[in-house]
C-alpha cells in the first residue's frame, strides 16, 4: 500500500573510545606505527603503549546502551554514558581544558547520532 509509511528498525549498542592529548602547535600528537613499535621493543614485555599519544591527559569511553528506533528520545539527545578510564595528574587549568574538550566531543557525537537517525529515516521513507 503506497499510503502506509515504511517500516524501519535499527538497534545498536555503541561504545566509543576517546582520548584528549596535549601537544605544541607545531608538533604531532599521534605517534607513527614505527614509533609505537619502537616503544614496544624497548619495553620489557613487548606490549604496545596504552595510547598512540605520548602526552595523553584524559581517556575513556562514551557508551550508548540502546541506539534503537523504538526508543528515540523526544528531545533528540541520545543518552551517552561517559566513563573516564585514565586521567593524568596535571594542573587545574589543563584538567578543566581537557574535560571541556571531552564534553565538546560528546556533544558532537550526540549531534552526529541525531543526524544519522534522520538520514536513516529519510533514506527508508
Amino acid at each position: 500500500n503506497p499510503h502506509k509509511p515504511p517500516l524501519y528498525y535499527y538497534d545498536y549498542f555503541l561504545k566509543l573510545d576517546w582520548e584528549v592529548a596535549v601537544a605544541r602547535k607545531d608538533a604531532s600528537v599521534y605517534r607513527t606505527a614505527e614509533e609505537l613499535i619502537g616503544v614496544a621493543a624497548k619495553s620489557g614485555d613487548m606490549k604496545a603503549p596504552e595510547s598512540v599519544s605520548e602526552h595523553r591527559l584524559l581517556a575513556g569511553t562514551f557508551k550508548l546502551l540502546e541506539l534503537c528506533s523504538e526508543e528515540e528520545p523526544s528531545d533528540g539527545a541520545w543518552p551517552l554514558a561517559t566513563k573516564v578510564k585514565r586521567r593524568r595528574e596535571c594542573g587545574a587549568q589543563l584538567t578543566e581544558l581537557s574535560e571541556g574538550l571531552r564534553d565538546e566531543l560528546r556533544g558532537k557525537v550526540q549531534r552526529l547520532l541525531v543526524q544519522w537517525a534522520e538520514e536513516y529515516r529519510d533514506h527508508w521513507s
